[in-house]
């Protein structure tokens, strides 16, 4: 899914704090859920003393707002192993002088289910440990999901419904480099899939009607991350660069290769505005099922409309705090594909973007904003809940 709302939002924020410096002043202690969740400093509604303290489960809504799925809704259930004000405590304790320092972010658990009104839908569950002080990641996951939507031919009007249902399972451990804000690490991840399409409509090779394709792959990962808050930035850089090869001995029926490289840069023009700007390039190679292959992921486009071998996409936004607590969001890309070869990415079509919407902050401690977004593009308009920043990691 594109956007699933708080709950991707929180594992992977929860999951990145690590690379924020914050204020270690302790956070208040347990009070009413009112009192938890109302902003001493103007009264507000907010979220901080309540996320703040939470240890033990925590239901989560998803909100799923896809086009290409249509709307949906789910439900998680996240474990925290421990609590983010024990966190912060640590973090003084180390650091008495109350200058800013580096937070571990609290291990945690969690499973989850939804399903969309066109039929799809999905479970699993993930485990995020954070080992050694914050030195070592550790992310685990097992899903299934069966998802429909419709297959396209290049940039062609002409679609075809399919239906891919799929298991994954993901083990992934990454380490900071030195005391710096670099992680590199690898993964393995093996999905078995089966597509079928209406009508007996052949698909592309490798995949076919209702014949099983195992890909297993490994990857290397390197990431920066300099953001000075990873929930809503303000200003830094976040880079990650993901190669993933796919091969008998790794468990694929199929050989191909897939590379991944996301950048996201955050800037104050003024006191009150924010510029954010994002570039991301897939490429892959090899004999691709054709549900793994890019896509211009993009707000306001329906996930896999656009694929091809290799694709790239820019967007820039722009936030403008009106208040303290209320925000204007003003955003605008497109992407490109290239169906066969770089050279293609000349004769590709732009599929622009775009459009606006706005944000409350939830939560000042971790200046975590929600909002709605509403996208224009050639596709059609969609609407978006977006809780942080809407760029994911």
């Amino acid at each position: 899914m594109k956007k699933a709302g708080f709950l991707l939002s929180l594992i992977f924020t929860f999951s990145a704090f690590g690379a924020e410096t914050i204020n270690t002043n302790a956070l208040p202690k347990k009070r009413t859920f009112k009192e938890m969740t109302t902003d001493q400093k103007d009264g507000k509604l907010d979220l901080s003393e309540w996320l703040g303290t939470k240890s033990g489960i925590l239901p989560v809504p998803i909100v799923i707002t896809e086009p290409a799925v249509g709307y949906g809704g789910g439900l998680a259930l996240l474990f925290f192993h421990d609590s983010i004000q024990n966190r912060v405590q640590l973090a003084k304790e180390r650091n008495p002088d109350g200058t800013k320092k580096r937070m571990a972010p609290p291990s945690m658990s969690g499973v989850a289910g939804f399903g969309t009104e066109n039929g799809t839908w999905g479970a699993g569950g993930f485990h995020l440990g954070i080992l050694r002080d914050d030195t070592l990641r550790y992310l685990g996951a097992l899903g299934y999901a069966s998802v429909n939507y419709d297959l396209y031919a290049g940039s062609n009007s002409h679609s075809v419904p399919v239906t891919v249902d799929g298991a994954v399972l993901l083990q992934q451990l990454t380490a900071r480099l030195g005391d710096s804000d670099f992680f590199a690490g690898a993964n393995y991840k093996i999905i078995s899939s089966t597509a079928s399409a209406n009508f007996g409509t052949p698909l592309p090779p490798p995949a076919g009607n209702g014949k099983e394709v195992q890909s297993g792959g490994m990857s290397g990962i390197l990431e920066y991350d300099s953001r000075d808050n990873i929930f809503t930035p303000n200003n830094g850089l976040s880079s990650k660069a993901e190669w993933t090869h796919f091969d008998n001995w790794l468990g694929s029926d199929n050989q191909f290769d897939q590379f991944s490289f996301r950048n996201r840069y955050w800037f104050p023009v003024s006191k009150f505005v924010v510029l954010g700007l994002r570039g991301d390039a897939f490429f892959s190679g090899g004999d691709v099922p054709f549900y793994m292959k890019p896509f211009v992921q993009i707000r306001g486009i329906p996930a896999m409309r656009f694929q091809g071998r290799h694709t790239f996409t820019t967007e820039a936004e722009l936030r403008w705090d009106l208040t303290e607590r209320w925000s204007l969001i003003g955003f605008a890309g497109a992407g490109w594909t290239a169906r066969k070869s770089f050279s293609d990415f000349g004769n590709s079509d732009t599929h622009p973007a775009g459009g606006f919407g706005f944000r409350y902050l939830m939560a000042r401690l971790f200046n975590l904003r929600s909002g709605i977004d509403i996208a224009f593009s050639e596709e059609g308009q969609s609407i978006y809940f977006i809780t942080g920043t809407a760029w994911g990691r």
